[in-house]
């Protein structure tokens, strides 16, 4: 989508390009192991990430949460690649999702329903309704979750049409539907059975996308902010989305989160060459399905690599 491309020159534009390992690093950190107490990596972990980001062994949290202080004028310009990208391809047909956080710096999160596909993570709805009106305007499902404030009552007044489980505060235009399940849809919302049915398992798939990036893994658990964070929380969801639709699309509902939890303990070796980074990944049924899809094709020009191919192989 473009992605890659955008990191050098956004890191360019603020003098930051030979700092560009560090944002791979916050990023491979994303699907790597849990963080205990928030702070604490395995050794292996390390290890994978300052490989993954061409670094010498340990990445220093420290290093990490000065580079996300330093980075944040380039983050919206990440954002918005992933974010428009996202919003070109989604059916207007199909429903968003918006979940509330109270982590990194809380907000609102939210995804494309197929695929669970991030588009953009906002302080408020206000900062969403872009992002909607890219998607096609389609129907929203608002997912367990801390909604700040007036969140209700801001996408009612945007014309937004959702339907919600969450329980609404007094004075928010919503009317309740006569459902066993309680439910509000927006004022002027046409009730939708399909999407009713559907609530439930969108919303536990997202909850569970929520603790596995947001939750358990901390990119850069020392950061002052959030902005870092959110900013390789959505391109590692993208990425593992992205496998996830790739591979399992015509056979099961596509999850990132079954993306990241059957790719955790693929392991591989990675060796740097002058023009190339290459890494052998084992053979059998994951490599074999990662080739058929067309994962593991070379990439060119990586950013954080100085400008050299990965490229991958079996062994």
């Amino acid at each position: 989508i473009g992605y890659l491309d955008a990191i050098g020159p956004a890191l360019a534009g603020i003098e930051l390009a030979e700092e560009t390992p560090l944002f791979a690093a916050a990023l491979a950190y994303k699907v790597l192991g849990v963080t205990a107490r928030g702070w604490r990596r395995a050794d292996g972990d390390a290890e994978a990430a300052a490989a993954f980001a061409g670094l010498g062994p340990p990445v220093a949290d420290e290093r990490l949460a000065d580079f996300a202080r330093r980075v944040r004028p380039a983050l919206p310009v990440l954002d918005g690649v992933l974010a428009l990208s996202v919003g070109r391809g989604h059916d207007p047909a199909d429903p968003l999702l918006i979940t509330g956080t109270t982590h990194v710096d809380g907000g609102l999160f939210l995804v494309d329903a197929q695929g669970m596909f991030p588009v953009a993570w906002a302080a408020e709805a206000a900062g969403l309704l872009p992002h909607w009106q890219t998607c096609g305007r389609p129907p929203v499902l608002l997912c367990d979750g801390p909604l700040p404030p007036g969140t209700l009552r801001e996408l009612a007044a945007a014309g937004v049409p959702f339907l919600t489980g969450v329980r609404p505060l007094r004075g928010d235009p919503v009317v309740r539907l006569p459902w066993r399940t309680p439910l509000w849809a927006g004022a002027g919302t046409a009730p939708d059975t399909r999407l009713a049915a559907e609530l439930p398992d969108h919303a536990e798939r997202l909850a569970d996308l929520v603790t596995a990036l947001v939750t358990e893994r901390r990119a850069v658990p020392l950061a002052r902010d959030g902005g870092l964070e959110r900013t390789v929380t959505l391109a590692a969801g993208l990425g593992l989305a992205t496998i996830a639709w790739t591979l399992w699309r015509d056979r099961e509902t596509p999850d990132p989160t079954a993306a990241l939890v059957r790719f955790a303990d693929l392991e591989a070796t990675v060796r740097y060459e002058p023009g190339a980074v290459r890494v052998r990944v084992p053979r059998g049924r994951r490599h074999a399905d990662l080739l058929a899809g067309g994962l593991l094709a070379d990439v060119p020009d990586v950013a954080w690599l100085g400008g050299r191919t990965l490229t991958f192989s079996a062994g």
